[in-house]
């Protein structure tokens, strides 16, 4: 059993890499102006504490002097004499992990990590060669997020390159000299109009390739367009199936942490989303798909429609999603819709044709969302886990998952697939009888880095009089309430003169805010952050943990960062 050098606190020989509930014990500590035998003496009084709980722990997981994992034991007694011996020290308290304190031969035996794969939710499973689980657990992903984030990441590129931010790179080509000093006006300008804006800082026209018209150039003397300059590398991955990848290698690794991985199985399946339609599907019409000798998705659907509106006899004239593509609708045939320009119009400014037209036609959702994502990592997946576990590979199908759930009366579920999945490679066909009655480890995936610093943009001009809003913006927006310049010049156009602006700036988040996954005490329980309740001058007014309950600022006592993958 084995452990790495760590600093030492003075007055209690503990170590500083200890449970959250240890961490704050020692923070309190230090801060209180007390005599070493108080500090020594609270600490002992939580050890204890911590001492009673591991008599109810089935699994102790063990580290060696140095750090490196040795073999779990369930032998609770001889782990509580050895944390009140001092011979041990808790490293963490979920799982239950110690360290020894004094020299130890590392032995250890082979143990089988089993991964059953997915997008929502990874199930996993450690177990020894006679089949016993030492460790099972079920990790919820989030990876459903990076689509929304990517999304989010776009409108605001977009919010701040329309929002004069872009007026700094004119400053800075007019101090190089790079910004066009001549103004061209009627015959650049197309329509035979130039802005005032473009009369006063300059305007270019050039002419880019792949462009029959020439461009206007405004201010900038921009460099030459460049054209397929997005070549993606070898094993490119869309952002969202790197995230899943990166999540499941950081599993695998979280776990060495505690465990000596000797060997991992993957369970590798490739989905054919046609079969899951069809599954009396011949080899052949693999080939003979909706769009087969269609030159493209429109056609397909005109021809389904009879090439005409999906309401009336007019010809189609706008192929139509009946459920957005901004609300997860797949752009497939079973979602596309051939309207005329009357029914189009009414579709979208109506909401009673917005249900007839879902009567006609049943909007299709991404159906095979998870499984097209998992196709995608599948491949890097094993090219990764082979070179973590060099000869100590092994990969498995449903089927072998399957045989084994079958023949040995395991339950379903994420975890339990991923022991049939390990259990399955074993020389000796074995099976622990009460797994079904374990219970697995709660994990959940938090994100660890929100690099979204700016919380307001701020976009909206407010003119004032004599110290108060009287306008907002100079035309009226989408969805605004209150009156705008152009309203208020017709109402009182003799004090349009004596309007001011006021200054706005974006509005930006605390940097040292606690983030979702950070772990904080509530008296001497220990609650996991799932996000806050209101806030009053950039400050938390609360906090609520994984399981809803949610806790005022001042009771909660941070102890642990966010870690990416938290044991809940």
């Amino acid at each position: 059993m084995y452990h790495r050098h760590m600093d030492v606190c003075c007055a209690c020989r503990f170590s500083q890499l200890i449970a959250p509930q240890e961490r704050y014990c020692l923070a309190q500590c230090h801060s209180q102006q007390t005599p070493s035998q108080g500090k020594h003496n609270l600490l002992l009084r939580q050890e204890r504490l911590i001492v009673k709980e591991v008599t109810y722990m089935s699994t102790v997981y063990v580290l060696n002097k140095d750090g490196k994992p040795l073999m779990p034991t369930t032998r609770g007694g001889h782990v509580r004499h050895l944390l009140k011996e001092q011979k041990a020290r808790v490293v963490t308290s979920n799982p239950f992990t110690i360290q020894l304190l004094y020299e130890t031969d590392d032995v250890v035996q082979p143990l089988y990590l089993g991964i059953d794969p997915g997008r929502t939710n990874i199930g996993v499973a450690v177990v020894k060669a006679d089949g016993t689980a030492v460790f099972t657990a079920h990790l919820e992903t989030r990876n459903k997020e990076i689509p929304k984030l990517m999304k989010k990441r776009k409108n605001s590129r977009r919010a701040r390159r329309t929002n004069g931010r872009r007026c700094r790179r004119q400053r800075r080509a007019k101090a190089n000299g790079t910004i066009s000093k001549k103004c061209v006006k009627q015959d650049t300008a197309q329509n035979g109009s130039v802005s005032k804006r473009a009369k006063k800082i300059g305007v270019i026209k050039r002419h880019l390739p792949g462009c029959e018209k020439e461009v206007l150039c405004i201010g900038i003397k921009n460099k030459e367009a460049k054209f397929s300059n997005r070549v993606r590398p070898e094993g490119w991955l869309t952002p969202t199936a790197n995230q899943l990848l990166q999540t499941h290698i950081n599993l695998v690794k979280k776990i060495q942490k505690f465990l000596p991985i000797s060997d991992v199985v993957l369970e590798v399946n490739k989905f054919a989303f046609m079969q899951l339609d069809n599954p009396n599907i011949q080899k052949w019409q693999y080939q003979q798909g909706p769009l087969y000798q269609k030159a493209n998705l429109e056609e397909a659907v005109s021809e389904m429609q009879e090439h005409h509106c999906l309401f009336c006899k007019k010809p189609i004239a706008h192929y139509h999603h009946v459920v957005p593509q901004s609300e997860n609708g797949s752009n497939t045939i079973g979602n596309i819709v051939g309207l005329c320009t009357k029914h189009h119009d009414l579709v979208h400014k109506d909401t009673e044709w917005q249900k007839k037209l879902a009567k006609k036609k049943t909007g299709l959702n991404k159906k095979y969302g998870a499984l097209s994502v998992l196709n995608q990592i599948i491949p890097a997946l094993t090219k990764e886990l082979s070179s973590l576990f060099p000869k100590h590979f092994f990969a498995t199908n449903g089927k072998s998952t399957y045989d084994y759930r079958a023949a040995h009366g395991v339950s379903k579920d994420h975890w339990l697939d991923a022991y049939c999945i390990a259990c399955s490679v074993l020389a000796d066909d074995v099976c622990d009888n009460n797994i079904n009655s374990h219970v697995p480890y709660e994990l959940k995936q938090f994100r660890r880095h929100d690099r979204r610093a700016l919380h307001k943009e701020n976009m909206s001009r407010v003119y004032t009089l004599n110290g108060k809003s009287v306008a907002t913006n100079r035309h009226k927006a989408t969805e605004q309430t209150t009156d705008s310049l152009e309203e208020f010049r017709q109402c009182q156009p003799d004090d349009v003169c004596k309007l001011k602006v006021k200054e706005h700036y974006p509005e930006y988040r605390n940097p040292k805010r606690n983030f979702p996954g950070c772990v904080f005490l509530v008296g001497k329980h220990t609650h996991v952050m799932q996000g806050t309740s209101g806030s009053h001058n950039g400050k938390a007014d609360g906090y609520y943990d994984t399981n809803g309950n949610s806790y005022s600022s001042g009771e909660c006592k941070f102890v642990a960062k966010n870690e990416g993958i938290v044991f809940a």
